[in-house]
């Protein structure tokens, strides 16, 4: 049985040294040789192109993959896992989804342009989600909408997970940068890196709070048409 850790931002982060890109993921599964595969998971998610390929890539190994949910799986990383053989999700783990989102500067044609980007993105990521657990789509997509946080058990009920693991419990624990586009991210996860911490059987409370909001740019500093998906900063073609 191989290992491979999904502990940050998905797809290469400036600002998150265990972020990982679709070719480095490709790159460990390459090296794993048909072995069986674990991928732990602890990412507040990211770049959704790179998630996409990620998925698709974990989708066509040829050996088992185990998806271990250890902190948190949410957003771009939640539906990445789905695509293992098996979830398995920590008792004190926590699972979100939401839509696609993003911050685009330009013209009006920019903004149309992103608008229908994220109508596609939407439906592929819902895709995902449907066929893992049996809901409808209406029901998965009013989900997404109110960006929804579930525990592991309801992950479980739900169909999003296969069944709770057998590890101790511990509190989900990211980037607190990466959570910065969430609505409602639960108290208390918010760390300054992204490999699981906490105390031992520490329950975190559900958050209300109002999202926070920062400047956009790229890591070259460019200003103009920038768009942010599940995090990601891309250029938008206009």
């Amino acid at each position: 049985m191989r290992d491979i850790n999904v502990f940050g931002n998905i797809g290469k982060c400036f600002w998150d040294e265990d972020s990982m890109s679709a070719a480095d993921f490709a790159k460990l599964l390459k090296e794993a040789d048909g072995d069986d595969v674990t991928i732990h998971i602890n990412s507040g998610g990211g770049n959704v192109f790179d998630a996409n390929t990620m998925a698709e890539t974990l989708r066509a190994y040829k050996g088992r993959t185990v998806a271990s949910i250890e902190g948190l799986a949410a957003s771009a990383a939640s539906y990445f896992a789905l695509t293992a053989d098996e979830v398995v999700i920590g008792p004190s783990a926590l699972f979100m989804i939401h839509n696609p989102y993003t911050y685009a500067s330009g013209e009006a044609k920019d903004m149309r342009k992103a608008a229908d980007l994220l109508d596609m993105l939407r439906t592929t990521i819902s895709d995902q989600y449907v066929k893992k657990t049996g809901m409808g789509r209406d029901e998965v997509e009013a989900l997404m909408d109110e960006e929804t946080w579930l525990t592991a058990e309801e992950a479980v009920e739900r169909g999003f997970a296969d069944r709770l693991s057998d590890a101790e419990p511990v509190a989900a624990c990211v980037d607190r940068r990466a959570l910065d586009k969430f609505k409602h991210a639960p108290e208390g996860i918010a760390g300054t890196g992204g490999a699981p911490a906490g105390e031992v059987g520490k329950t975190i409370a559900p958050s209300t709070g109002e999202p926070s909001t920062g400047a956009v740019a790229d890591e070259a500093g460019a200003a103009s048409r920038v768009v942010c998906v599940n995090g990601a900063f891309l250029k938008v073609e206009g």
